[in-house]
């Protein structure tokens, strides 16, 4: 049975993304902030589930937790970086604290979690990265956390040099997603060329498509599932 981690699991895209790798056979690590049992006993009803939990701003937590995840079953074969800090405020109301919070959830426990689960997939693997389409793009209140996003975007090519051909890493860069999180994504329907934000399910399509066999010449690149929004349409005809 193959196994697959997934952080940040136990709401919105992770937690599609968790749902779906059940679905597709794998064993799951699922592992979230705190301890939260009642999500892990519905996901228990889906298939093998471990649950771990931990705060990934702590640099010692990311490793441990998928240490935790490899020796229970035993093997590694899917890391999903999905869990993330939303961080928004205009540049100049940005605090160190927010910067180095940000950078340390979204890009730290990635390369940590990463480094850990490379030495754990002796037989190969693949590593998601669930960046932004503000790793390609910016917007106004997002200076921190559209770095931090590129930041792991660039990581995740980094990673893909080294690790390969053992290994393939890859990254999906959500535009706007209807999550209970997420409550202006209806809002930026006009900057949709698709006139619709996403569900979480559709971002969970795209990684079970990256880490199936169908995918196994893809590593080092960023797939952009955000309807177009990475265009950055602008509505009025040019004339």
């Amino acid at each position: 049975m193959r196994v697959a981690l997934v952080t940040g699991a136990n709401t919105g895209i992770g937690r599609a993304i968790a749902e779906r790798l059940l679905h597709d056979g794998y064993a799951l690590g699922f592992v979230t902030h705190d301890r939260d049992e009642k999500a892990a006993a519905e996901l228990r009803e889906r298939g093998e589930v471990h649950h771990a939990w931990g705060d990934l701003a702590d640099a010692s937590v990311p490793g441990r937790l998928v240490r935790e995840v490899a020796e229970h079953f035993g093997r590694l074969d899917v890391l999903v970086n999905n869990a993330g800090l939303s961080t928004a405020k205009p540049a100049l109301e940005l605090t160190v604290e927010d910067f180095d919070k940000t950078f340390d959830v979204d890009v730290r426990a990635a390369f940590v979690a990463s480094q850990a689960a490379a030495r754990e997939m002796t037989g190969g693997g693949v590593i998601v990265n669930i960046t932004s389409v503000h790793e390609h793009v910016p917007r106004p209140g997002f200076v921190v956390y559209a770095a931090a996003k590129a930041a792991l975007g660039m990581l995740t090519r980094g990673l893909a040099l080294e690790l390969a051909p053992r290994i393939r890493v890859v990254a999906v860069a959500p535009g706007a997603i209807a999550t209970e999180r997420n409550d202006e994504a209806e809002a930026l329907e006009p900057e949709i060329p698709l006139g619709r934000p996403g569900e979480p399910e559709e971002i969970a399509a795209a990684v079970a498509w990256l880490v199936s066999d169908d995918c196994k010449y893809v590593t080092g690149t960023s797939i952009l599932v955000d309807g177009g929004m990475a265009q950055q349409v602008v509505t009025r005809e040019a004339r």
